[in-house]
């Protein structure tokens, strides 16, 4: 029986970790190459998410997992890791609410004239180009594959692959298959943006309170001409895409981390329904004074009825977690684990 590809175990690695338990890949096989970002929310998250196994996985971090004629020290570092570490294989993983898809060149400004540093250190080019920022995360992971694919510093037997990760549940996406493309499939081309960006002042205002970029908005795609909506590319694990309806986003649930998607999901396609926010920030009251998981489902309940004939797994999702708590299933990962990526 043939072994699975490098790309499958880590699939299979990671719905391991959706259902609470981390299964890491066999550290005796050839070693391969990640390349994540620096977000501290990836420190410790990122290889069990993925399986990433000691003395095999060779992980470099840099802002925004970027690979570009910028970013070229890691280039050296990539091939440092093939020709030196023999590393056969490379996986760029982005990642969900990445800061620099949502950057704000005059928070820049003022962080770094508060510290006393002048513009001119970071010479003429505009501050988005400087620090590299990017509007859409899924091309942003295609780009820097394609870069690195065209940089001819790496043999054409390596295989260089695209993933985006769920940065609260860790569910993965496959964004670029190398193994595909080295069977001669055309690579994913970059899609067509979902959203113009948004003027300075409303932007520096929605990530003032913490707002995701609109790229990231369920509803971005309604005011996009539908030729430019649907997506290209491998199937996705764990990640819904867009669809017509918010129903068709979500199969139901068969897992503890698939039934709390579902519930995160839905909180963060509501997330401009100001009445929601308001009963979330209620429950949030509720779970710091009381933490009481049935008092909690209790106001769940109250919260999402009024949307069970868009989200009809919604009630679904949360009998399977209810059940989970009460039957004690969940302990491995804990009710307030749970929670907190909720509410956060």
């Amino acid at each position: 029986m043939t072994e699975p590809t490098l790309l499958r175990q880590i699939v299979e690695a990671n719905k391991s970790f959706l259902t609470g338990t981390a299964r890491y890949l066999n550290s005796a096989g050839e070693p391969f190459v990640v390349v994540a970002c620096i977000d501290p929310r990836l420190t410790g998250f990122l290889e069990p998410a993925l399986g990433l196994p000691r003395h095999r996985a060779l992980v470099i971090r840099s802002a925004g997992n970027q690979i570009s004629e910028r970013t070229r020290d890691i280039l050296r570092s990539i091939a440092a890791a093939v020709h030196i570490g023999k590393a056969g294989e490379v996986i760029v993983v982005g990642h969900t609410d990445c800061r620099l898809a949502a950057f704000s060149a005059s928070e820049a400004a003022e962080a770094f004239r508060k510290a006393g540093i002048p513009r001119s250190a970071f010479g003429d080019d505009d501050l988005r180009t400087w620090f590299g920022a990017f509007a859409s995360i899924r091309n942003n992971v295609i780009g820097s594959v394609e870069f690195l694919r065209k940089a001819g510093i790496l043999p054409s037997t390596v295989k260089i692959h695209g993933l985006i990760l769920e940065t609260n549940l860790g569910s993965v996406e496959v964004v670029l298959d190398g193994d595909l493309v080295s069977q001669g499939a055309a690579p994913p081309s970059l899609e067509l943006e979902t959203a113009k960006p948004a003027p300075p002042v409303e932007k520096d205002k929605k990530e003032a309170v913490g707002e995701p970029h609109p790229e990231r908005h369920p509803s971005a795609a309604a005011h996009t001409p539908a030729a430019t909506q649907p997506r290209k590319g491998p199937v996705i694990v764990g990640t819904p895409v867009a669809a017509e309806r918010p129903e068709q986003l979500e199969a139901a649930p068969d897992s503890l981390f698939a039934a709390a998607l579902v519930l995160k999901n839905f909180l963060h396609r509501e997330r401009d329904d100001q009445k929601l926010q308001k009963a979330i920030t209620n429950l949030k009251m509720i779970w710091q004074k009381e933490k009481s998981p049935s008092r909690v489902f209790a106001e769940l309940g109250n919260i999402t009825r009024t949307y069970e004939s868009e989200y009809p797994n919604l009630r679904i999702a949360l009998l399977y977690l209810e059940n989970a708590i009460k039957s004690g299933s969940a302990d491995k990962i804990g009710f307030a684990e749970i929670m907190r990526r909720l509410l956060e």
